[in-house]
């Protein structure tokens, strides 16, 4: 009986080690394969992030061609992505109607076992390319399992970014007799091509000063625009005296820059409602708007905070039934859309995306910064949209001795480019003044007007106007506490028209030429290009995903 027994039990060991030894293999094979195809998908994965970028890449604007070339970024795509497995895409002629009238943007191709669809121009505003890859690998040992082929994957999608230069004044309008570029000479005022209010001796080519300009200086005795850093005027014609800049000799460019092609948020995808009412705190108050909680620690001031959305009303600062011209006024980050000609007016009050209404600095060195949470959609700054005929304006004219205007725009929204403030839509067909900041620093005890952000207009018909409002030489480290000696716009100044006006600064003055003697004196500060506040620098294109 116990022979029996153990007889039976070597059996069931025999048959559980073979079933065993099946599972083994099965799992050996398994592990074999997947590596295999991993190390397949991956390079397939290469294949696709390169083919849609270098597609994305002929989608950024020239002056030719300011929407790209979507049948080359169709060849690109294809050619890059076959080139990673050693293919040539079937046609090899991008002016083809293959490419140049593929339905619904779309083509394939099949080569060496891969076969890859491309699509261009698509996405929002046309800007990105997708690419898919697809692959069925021959299985090897899972074959014992039934497994024949493994079809694999692999996808990508590229958005042209912006034109590699980027400039602190960038007038785009090439045509006609009149000044693109136009400097009232009110007072002695700086630019900055980005090294701080320092670089007159040491130009970089980052932030180009000026591009498709025609550019007019009325005849001065002195330096009146004074320009830190590399000066490069293209197109430049009807230009008088601009050997009394700071930086010498003016470098004249050949030919046109393309006009950037920046764009603006989806506004379909727009959040917040329609002319969402503006809320107001009594001093030594709190209040949640939006889920942000707002103090109100004044023992004087009325806290007014505005919530982002839609506007088709026109808002003023101060309101006619705001307690008082120097309340403070709060906006929450976001998108503030305003259109069927709506406009946003402030003439007095201390304005601003930051928790207290005034100037807020962050970083090393300090950088503007905003201390609130970002929207319900990520947009963790302001960016005001103006369109159909909608107009911003900015002055002191309620408060000739107070008040002030900080804003911040978004490293961050779901659509659209970052890091811009301001943007006039290109429809908003207003041909007068749309965006203009006249504050009268002479007559204010804190003349602080602050954008950290870019301001562009992508609409031909307006014009925009800048004026110097705080002393130079810049100060290099602010704080919450000093804010002062700030560029009106840290970013780019960017439009068909430009007036640059220097400012009734009291005290300013040009500063001394020359690298060995060199002195800033105390201009009125404008624009500095500031790669942190630029949409997207020398980024011509980049994965989305």
């Amino acid at each position: 009986m116990l022979i029996r027994i153990r007889r039976s039990r070597s059996g069931q060991a025999i048959v559980i080690m073979a079933l065993a030894m099946v599972a083994i293999c099965g799992m050996l094979a398994l592990a074999i394969d997947a590596g295999r195809l991993y190390f397949q998908r991956r390079l397939m994965q290469d294949a696709v992030d390169s083919g849609a970028l270098a597609g994305a890449q002929s989608l950024v604007g020239t002056v030719a061609n300011p929407n790209g070339q979507p049948n080359y970024a169709l060849y690109y795509a294809l050619d890059d992505t076959f080139a990673v497995f050693n293919q040539n895409p079937a046609n090899n002629d991008p002016n083809s109607s293959y490419y140049t009238a593929p339905i619904n943007h779309t083509v394939t191709d099949t080569q060496g076992g891969y076969t890859i669809t491309a699509v261009a121009p698509t996405g929002y505003d046309n800007k990105q390319v997708v690419v898919t890859v697809t692959y069925n690998a021959v299985a090897t040992f899972v074959q014992i399992l039934g497994f024949s082929q493994v079809a694999i994957l692999a996808t990508a999608t590229a958005e042209a970014g912006t034109n590699a230069k980027t400039y602190a004044l960038f007038a785009y309008t090439s045509g006609g007799s009149g000044n693109t570029i136009w400097n009232d000479q009110g007072g002695y005022t700086q630019i900055d091509d980005g090294q701080d209010g320092t670089d007159v001796c040491n130009a970089s080519i980052m932030g180009l000063t000026v591009s498709n300009a025609k550019f007019h200086v009325p005849n001065p005795n002195q330096a009146f625009l004074n320009v830190n850093g590399d000066l490069t005027v293209n197109s430049a014609s009807d230009n008088h005296s601009l050997f009394t800049f700071w930086s010498n000799p003016v470098n004249f460019g050949t030919g046109l820059d393309a006009e950037p092609d920046y764009h603006m948020p989806d506004m379909s995808q727009l959040s917040g409602g329609t002319n969402p009412t503006k809320q107001h705190i009594t001093p030594g108050t709190s209040k949640v708007i939006n889920g942000v909680t707002i103090t109100n620690s004044s023992s004087s001031k009325w806290v007014y905070v505005y919530t982002p959305g839609q506007y088709t009303t026109s808002q003023t600062i101060p309101g006619s039934g705001d307690n008082g011209n120097n309340s403070v006024y709060i906006f929450l980050n976001g998108i503030y859309y305003f259109t069927s000609g709506a406009n946003l007016t402030i003439q007095g009050g201390y304005v601003s995306n930051t928790s207290t209404g005034l100037a807020h600095y962050a970083g090393s060195p300090p950088i503007g910064t905003t201390d609130l949470p970002p929207a319900a959609d990520g947009t963790n700054g302001v960016e005001f949209i103006f369109d159909q005929g909608g107009v911003f304006s900015a002055d002191n004219s309620l408060l000739p001795n107070d008040g002030s205007v900080f804003f911040v725009a978004p490293h961050f929204v779901p659509t659209g480019s970052t890091n811009i403030a301001f943007f006039i839509a290109p429809t908003n067909g207003n041909n007068g003044t749309v965006w203009s900041e006249t504050f009268n620093a002479a007559a204010s005890n804190v003349p602080r007007f602050q954008v950290w952000g870019t301001v562009f207009d992508a609409d031909p018909s307006g014009s925009m106007t800048v004026t110097g409002v705080e002393l130079g030489p810049r100060n290099t480290s602010p704080s919450d506490s000093n804010s002062s000696a700030q560029y009106a716009i840290n970013g780019e100044f960017i439009g068909a028209y430009l007036n640059l006006n220097g400012g009734n600064v009291l005290g300013n003055s040009p500063g001394t030429t020359g690298c060995g003697t060199y002195t800033p004196g105390h201009p009125s500060l404008l624009v500095q290009f500031n790669t942190k506040f630029a949409p997207a620098p020398g980024v011509n294109s980049y994965l989305v995903k």
